[in-house]
């Protein structure tokens, strides 16, 4: 099958070709045989994503983008960005399953746990992922939302920094807030791979949405499975588009 990875963001301005080639690659190691795992942009986007004004900058192209990749013969995407930016709205323009690291993370998380903590970058987008939370049913598995304060672009440019910080506020949501398993609520953070030395250290589970919503969406396809058309119905005015 063939999925696609489709950033939010302009990586032009902010994370490079060359970064996202490498994650391309990195989903590509974890990639069942058979799966091949393509990656694009959305030219319009925002360099990075820190706040829900930056998310609805990024979900138009998103979306236009994802049903150009439907009509290509795309068996499935994921949009590259923790807090799900143009979901629901991708999910009613197509008929190919839609994935958002931030659900299906949180999904894991909650099927291996009591609670579940994220940990993710700035203050400013802490309120959005509890929306996030809420949104799906899963507030009462939710520990905390803490931020490490280590922005986007600080992660792609210093990451073993991102790192240290995601662990020790991963530390205080398991002693401090009762959590019994992590995720890391930043697809930057997620591409460090800090997920595997943080449980060992941790000695919890460590969810990492690339590879949570990579999986979820090979399970999903592979399944002929897709998004209730019923729940997430096409405008009218769109049918015959």
């Amino acid at each position: 099958m063939k999925l696609l990875y489709l950033l939010p963001g302009n990586v032009e301005i902010g994370l490079g070709l060359d970064e996202m080639e490498r994650r391309r690659g990195i989903l590509q190691k974890y990639a069942a045989a058979g799966t091949e795992v393509l990656i694009d942009y959305v030219r319009s986007g925002p360099a990075s994503i820190e706040s829900e004004y930056e998310e609805l900058i990024a979900s138009v192209e998103t979306i236009q983008r994802i049903v150009e990749a439907e009509k290509q013969g795309i068996d499935g995407v994921i949009i590259g960005c923790y807090g799900d930016p143009g979901l629901d709205g991708a999910r009613e323009m197509v008929k190919i399953p839609v994935i958002g690291p931030g659900a299906a993370s949180a999904y894991m998380a909650a099927m291996l746990s009591h609670r579940f903590s994220i940990v993710t970058i700035t203050e400013s987008i802490v309120p959005a992922l509890e929306n996030l939370i809420l949104k799906n049913g899963l507030d009462r598995k939710l520990a905390s939302v803490r931020a490490t304060n280590v922005s986007v672009l600080d992660i792609h440019r210093d990451p073993d920094a991102a790192r240290r910080r995601a662990l020790e506020e991963a530390a205080l949501a398991r002693d401090q807030d009762r959590a019994d398993c992590i995720v890391l609520g930043c697809m930057s953070l997620a591409f460090t791979e800090a997920n595997f030395a943080m449980a060992e250290t941790l000695g919890i589970p460590v969810v990492n949405p690339a590879i949570a919503s990579l999986k979820m969406l090979e399970a999903v396809a592979a399944s002929g499975l897709s998004h209730s058309k019923k729940a997430f119905q096409t405008p009218p005015k769109f049918l015959n588009h």
